[in-house]
């Protein structure tokens, strides 16, 4: 049985290095990828060639839902390569973490059952880490992007109300500040500068902060441009003063939520201290 479990290790090796071998053609597609996002990307020429055979082929509603995150988090042109990326890299470090999870459980046969458990586990935890990397990055963009909203709101409206355009506002405020929420604004200028409306260009940022907060302020914004006058600096105005108080409530709801998390704790410390009393008193008594 030790030697079936080699056996199974050094095929997976062999293939493995047959695969990075024949996975050099897409050097070009991994080389500029960012190596904290995608870590060890210089192997994933392997996951692209048995993405290239039709039992891996990158499709169905597990493709789809790569694509829609790569579609918000990147640039919508992007997608499709930054999914496939995803998808390549899920498969190489699968391959690679079962190699080694059977090379590993035939040389330590003696823990054979506990290494082929723990290595098979852990190639399922890291499959669904690069599955869901994209949504949990969009996520924390998200929550980012909404404690941003009522600062950048507040200061648009004191911008327009001073006499700027909401384009030029919407610039100043983009390029003087920091985080997902500023990037974003960025983004939108760099396409109201491209031919995009301003009407349009809004649209897309709040579509691509993926916040259903965000997409009900641009939704009111657009709104109030097309009354245009008065209307817009007396929105921003209320709009500040509503998401200041909206961001205060979260802020309690969040010190509410920290506060039962440390329940637990204390519980287990408190547990812990118990039984470290009555061990003392009970060895105490035997003396």
């Amino acid at each position: 049985m030790r030697y079936i479990i080699l056996g199974i290790g050094t095929v997976f090796a062999i293939l493995f290095i047959i695969q990075l071998v024949k996975g050099k053609k897409y050097d070009a597609l991994i080389e500029n990828l960012d190596s904290n996002v995608f870590p060890l990307n210089e192997l994933y020429g392997v996951g692209f060639m048995w993405s290239s055979l039709k039992i891996f082929q990158f499709k169905g509603k597990i493709a789809t839902k790569l694509w829609t995150n790569a579609s918000l988090l990147y640039e919508p042109q992007y997608a499709e390569y930054y999914a496939n990326v995803v998808w390549a890299q899920a498969i190489t470090l699968v391959h690679l973490f079962l190699t080694i999870t059977f090379l590993i459980a035939g040389i330590m046969y003696n823990s054979v059952a506990f290494m082929l458990g723990v290595g098979i586990f852990m190639s399922v935890v890291v499959a669904t880490y690069c599955l869901e990397n994209m949504k949990n990055a969009l996520a924390a963009r998200t929550e980012e992007c909404e404690s941003q909203l009522p600062e950048v709101v507040s200061t648009m409206a004191i911008l327009v109300n001073s006499g700027m355009v909401l384009r030029e506002a919407w610039k100043m405020v983009g390029e003087n500040g920091n985080g997902a929420f500023y990037e974003l604004m960025r983004k939108a200028s760099e396409n109201m500068k491209n031919g995009y409306s301003d009407a349009d260009a809004i649209f897309l940022f709040g579509k691509a902060s993926n916040s259903t907060e965000i997409k009900k302020f641009t939704s009111a914004l657009l709104q109030s441009m097309e009354k245009g006058g008065t209307e817009l600096s007396i929105f921003l105005a209320n709009q500040s003063s509503e998401l200041w108080n909206m961001k205060r409530q979260r802020m309690l709801q969040g010190g509410e939520k920290a506060a039962s998390k440390l329940l637990l704790p204390i519980m287990l410390i408190f547990i812990g201290i118990i039984i470290i009393v009555m061990t003392a008193a009970f060895a105490g008594s035997l003396f």
